[in-house]
């Protein structure tokens, strides 16, 4: 093998990784759309059974392609980008919300009140025995469609880059007639 041809071969290698790491971010983008159509279809109010599983959903499924992913790592920096300032301001707060309460417990996010008992909780007059809770952050119910909007965006934009490299890698290629895995070779 000719050092040209090893230096190609490394260059196919590190494409595929890409590839991946874009075809895998596009199915977590996906699952965070379809959590969100569920969260605005069915969820009325914060106090909604389905409010925390499906934000946690949503949260979890946005930010996985950002995170450490073993072993090729998070997506590249200009995923990160947004031409519009709101959806560019909401993936930061995903990711945020990701790191601080929602796969972590923070203290400075997840505090711990305890009630004593004939504390006076809310304003409904009510006293309450000796409790505790745990005070988290919740989104209001009006920026699910801007997250929704998030997730349209950054979706549209790894489906045309997975589609424009699943042409470039195997587009011109003899291919068996059944599916086949993925590899991280130069084949």
């Amino acid at each position: 093998m000719s050092p040209s041809s090893s230096k190609k071969t490394s260059i196919l290698s590190r494409k595929k990784r890409q590839f991946y790491k874009i075809v895998v971010a596009r199915q977590d983008i996906k699952a965070a759309l379809d959590a969100c159509k569920l969260f605005l279809a069915k969820v009325r109010s914060i106090g909604d059974d389905l409010y925390f599983p499906l934000l946690t959903a949503i949260i979890v499924c946005y930010s996985r392609p950002f995170s450490n992913n073993k072993p090729f790592g998070p997506l590249a920096k200009k995923w990160h980008a947004f031409d519009n300032a709101q959806l560019a301001e909401t993936h930061k707060k995903i990711l945020q919300l990701r790191d601080k309460t929602i796969a972590h417990s923070d203290l400075e996010i997840r505090k711990v009140f305890i009630f004593p008992k004939g504390t006076l909780i809310g304003n409904a007059g009510l006293r309450s025995g000796l409790g505790v809770t745990v005070r988290d952050i919740a989104l209001p119910l009006k920026i699910f469609p801007v997250i929704k909007a998030t997730c349209l965006d950054l979706g549209s934009r790894l489906n045309l880059a997975v589609e424009k490299e699943l042409q470039a890698l195997f587009g011109s290629k003899e291919l068996p007639p059944k599916e086949f895995e993925l590899t991280f070779d130069d084949e």
